[in-house]
């Protein structure tokens, strides 16, 4: 797990936009006191990237206030406070996270580890425990890597594996062709 779930993002959207000087909703205070407001859960997950197979990824061109603005008109719901709408955000990318947990595992039992800033939001881990009915979801601190440092080191490896020159075989069954992880290119 990381802290990609399609509501992370809008959640810090939201913040930027509503909250002078705040950046993301630190340790969820906010969202902590608001309530779920369902009808708007139901339409921002009704969109169909939810339904496309993995792998696949998303971001802001998809999820942002825009998305957010036509989900609340559709589900009556442009009226909702802060705290509401950050507490439906946030039980948004649990569900969405845990959904493609349990579509990627296909298994009752499994171990999570998770890294980045959706790690840093109690609500959002509690959620996440909750809905897969697991006990404990562990950084990647253990396992020696980093969470708030994973882009860097990610950039490290494909840096080393582009001068490396080496193709990387993905195998057979991830239907993900072999492929180089990079290129240098100098100037003519």
């Amino acid at each position: 797990m990381t802290d990609t779930g399609p509501g992370n993002t809008l959640i810090d959207q939201v913040v930027r936009s509503k909250v002078p000087n705040q950046y993301f909703d630190r340790e969820a205070k906010i969202a902590l006191r608001g309530h779920v407001h369902q009808s708007l859960l139901n339409e921002l997950k009704s969109d169909p990237f939810f339904m496309t197979p993995f792998p696949k990824t998303t971001g802001p061109e998809l999820f942002n206030l825009a998305y957010l603005q036509r989900a609340q008109v559709r589900a009556n719901s442009t009226h909702l406070a802060l705290e509401d709408i950050l507490a439906t955000l946030t039980r948004f990318s649990a569900e969405t996270i845990a959904d493609g947990i349990r579509k990627v595992t296909g298994k009752n039992k499994f171990e999570l580890y998770g890294s980045g800033g959706g790690m840093h939001n109690p609500l959002l881990v509690k959620w996440i425990k909750e809905i897969l009915k697991i006990k404990q979801v562990r950084t990647t601190d253990a396992l020696g890597i980093l969470g708030d440092a994973k882009e860097a080191m990610l950039f490290a490896l494909l840096a080393n594996e582009t001068i490396a020159g080496e193709v990387i075989k993905l195998g057979s069954k991830t239907r993900i062709p072999s492929a180089m992880m990079g290129k240098i290119s100098f100037p003519d």
